[in-house]
């Protein structure tokens, strides 16, 4: 079973992976379980919502992006700190696989400076933050090897390169390296050697073998056989960058291996496609490490069940000794009332004769009255605790009963029966005691093992519950509204509004722009339905409240239209324009001093209930339920819990209305 990702799987989530780009880092969480850590970094996507990255390292090496909520530690750990400390809101620039290795670096650039943080998959595995001079700034783990060290304060260095890139078999010299290598190396295997010269693992260097038809543990081969293996070496590679199925390899119905691309070695196994590799590794390592933890989790509960047993084990042993005592004192009582006649005169006897001779005399008296039908009784004198113990015996039901029977000589024969009588008595006090506890125990039990199948359910829905990732409409990528039957779409950052602008305007459609630098475009889809006064009003107040100006605090701002035919993305000449940002030239057809007014709310909308904000006149006419909403300090996780209070009856989360909220602080107007 599959517990590490190989160099071909990291080269197919790198690639997978750059949809983050110019991403930003919210927090850092680091999960220490029983033989891997992961690290979980929360990344605000540029298409919008957050994603969790997971960087696990340790007996399970992988990362992924993953649509499984983890149980975080409420302390977060030193190393997770210290990456909140340097990483908040830092945008990842770039994300990259070196030489084809098991190594990732994140590329993150905040306040001017630029950092990576380093995930290396062999080994034990590890993560390492650098500065932008490549100085470790942090390691989750201190490693020391006679090349390089990974400690802080210490320049970083890549592990020794590898002869071939994957990456680089469209050069002729890629050929000339490859086949220089399998001629100096005339007596290995050539598996080994594909395996070497790529740095790949066994399984792929097999599968170009068997794919070329050339045995694999064969050597010294031909120049036409390394050719053969090179061009296929090739198409491997090609498929595996370009036409992937990725996959969950099942053996005897149980995951085995995830892999990207369909391979010899598993036609005959189980499968499970999948649209992305991301998605497949996820489940894979997802349900391995959960199956980890369910597998601790029962231990733990039948650990508890086999030490009530243990106890219950014993509370019977116990009440089987008490019952046996009970039974024996009751016989011994019984036959002492069943001899009472030889019992009291054999008492009577012994105390005369102690009156007149001491215990030596007495007990030579009784060896020598073996046979007699009364003196023969007493088998033993105790005389320290003045007590004789006499064989007694008695018919019951056609049953002989016999037991040995200790006697208090300054007793009675009644005395003598009650004494029994009453311990007997005792003991069946203490057996109602442990037949109780018995019961108790029984009872913790059962309720145990319906707890064990109960909690592991639980632990199923909470530790490793797969999130139900809403589906979005391709609106919902932007800030967005609906002014009068109008959908209204604005952008969040350059990126987005450049998409905007290049994608989603129409020929009439509106466009709005406040007149402050960063501004959104905000563009109005007509779908070519004449726009009235009112609407543009309500459309420029939402086209000022999501604009700079918010975040500013600013009262009012000045904001105009313009159509999309005004809109160029060709420079004057000599300037340069920045991604997102175009050229308007004509008429600006302006809104003077439009203040900043914005509520969030429910709205119902393609056949569904949504939140999103609008300005005050549009919330009272469309909007189910809504609240007015400032400029303002406070922290927006702050203002998300009190809005999802208010809309508790709506089936909305954070990232719902984090998406929606105008940039910068904000508060809401209380009514």
């Amino acid at each position: 079973m599959k517990t590490e990702i190989t160099n071909v799987d990291v080269c197919c989530i790198v690639n997978e992976l750059q949809s983050l780009i110019n991403g930003r880092l919210d927090k850092a969480f680091l999960i220490d379980n029983e033989q891997n850590r992961e690290l979980i970094l929360k990344i605000h996507a540029p298409e919008g919502g957050s994603r969790e990255v997971v960087i696990s390292v340790g007996k399970y090496k992988y990362i992924t992006l993953t649509n499984y909520e983890r149980e975080k530690p409420k302390l977060p750990p030193s190393f997770a700190m210290l990456l909140r400390k340097y990483l908040k809101n830092a945008k990842i620039i770039k994300i990259e696989q070196v030489n084809f290795d098991r190594i990732v670096i994140f590329h993150f650039e905040v306040k001017g400076e630029v950092y990576k943080l380093i995930a290396e998959l062999f080994g034990e595995g590890n993560i390492i933050l650098l500065n932008s001079e490549d100085v470790i700034i942090l390691p989750l783990r201190i490693e020391r090897w006679s090349t390089r060290n990974i400690v802080p304060k210490e320049k970083y260095k890549f592990p020794p390169q590898k002869p071939l890139n994957p990456y680089n078999l469209d050069f002729s010299i890629a050929y000339e390296v490859f086949k220089d290598y399998f001629l100096e190396n005339k007596d290995v295997e050539c598996v080994r050697l594909i395996s070497r010269v790529f740095g790949i693992g066994g399984l792929y260097a097999e599968e170009i073998c068997e794919r070329a038809g050339i045995d694999k543990k064969k050597k010294d081969l031909s120049e036409e056989e390394i050719k053969k293996l090179f061009e296929t070496s090739k198409n491997l590679f090609n498929e595996i960058f370009n036409n992937r199925k990725p996959q969950i390899v099942l053996k005897d119905g149980e995951y085995f291996d995830v892999v990207p691309i369909d391979l010899k070695k598993y036609q005959d196994l189980e499968k499970k496609y999948y649209n992305s590799f991301l998605e497949a590794v996820d489940d894979y390592f997802a349900k391995f490490l959960f199956s980890v933890e369910i597998k601790k989790e029962k231990s733990k509960i039948e650990r508890e069940i086999e030490r009530q047993e243990n106890i219950l084990k014993r509370q019977l042993e116990t009440l089987n000794k008490y019952k046996e005592e009970s039974e024996k004192n009751q016989i011994k009582g019984d036959l002492i009332y069943a001899n009472y006649q030889i019992v009291e005169e054999l008492l009577n006897t012994i105390r005369k004769a102690r009156e007149k001779m001491d215990w030596a005399r007495i007990k030579k008296i009784i060896k020598e009255n073996r046979d007699h039908p009364i003196l023969g009784l007493i088998e033993n004198i105790n005389e320290n605790s003045g007590e004789i113990i006499l064989r007694l015996k008695s018919e019951v039901d056609d049953k002989v009963i016999e037991e040995r029977v200790s006697l208090d000589i300054r007793k009675n024969a009644f005395e003598n029966a009650e004494r029994y009588y009453e311990k007997s008595k005792k003991l069946r006090s203490k057996i109602e005691g442990i037949e109780k506890a018995i019961e108790l125990t029984k009872k913790k039990i059962e309720e145990l093992k319906k707890k064990s199948d109960k909690e592991l359910k639980e632990k199923e829905s909470l530790k490793m519950k797969k999130k139900v990732r809403k589906e979005r409409k391709w609106y919902e990528k932007f800030k967005w509204t609906v002014i009068n039957g109008f959908l209204v779409i604005a952008g969040k950052d350059a990126i987005t509004n450049e998409i905007i602008i290049k994608k989603y305007t129409d020929k009439d459609d509106i466009v709005f722009h406040a007149d402050i630098q960063g501004a959104p475009f905000t563009v109005i889809k007509t779908n070519g339905r004449e726009v009235d006064e009112e609407t543009l009003e309500e459309v420029a107040k939402f086209s000022v409240s999501h604009s700079k100006a918010w975040k500013l605090g600013y009262g009012a701002m000045d904001t105009y239209w313009v159509k999309p035919e005004q809109i160029s993305k060709t420079a004057e000449s000599g300037e340069y324009l920045k991604r997102g940002a175009f050229v308007i030239r004509g008429k600006k057809n302006y809104f003077r001093n439009t203040p900043l007014e914005l509520g969030i709310g429910i709205i119902e909308y393609d056949n569904d209930l949504k939140v999103t904000t609008a300005p005050p006149k549009t919330l009272q006419k469309s909007f189910i339920k809504w609240v007015l909403l400032k400029p303002g300090n406070k922290e927006k996780g702050k203002v998300v819990k009190e809005l999802k209070e208010i809309f508790k009856d709506y089936d909305i989360d954070d990232e719902d209305i984090l998406r929606v909220l105008p940039p910068g602080g904000c508060e809401i107007v209380k009514k």
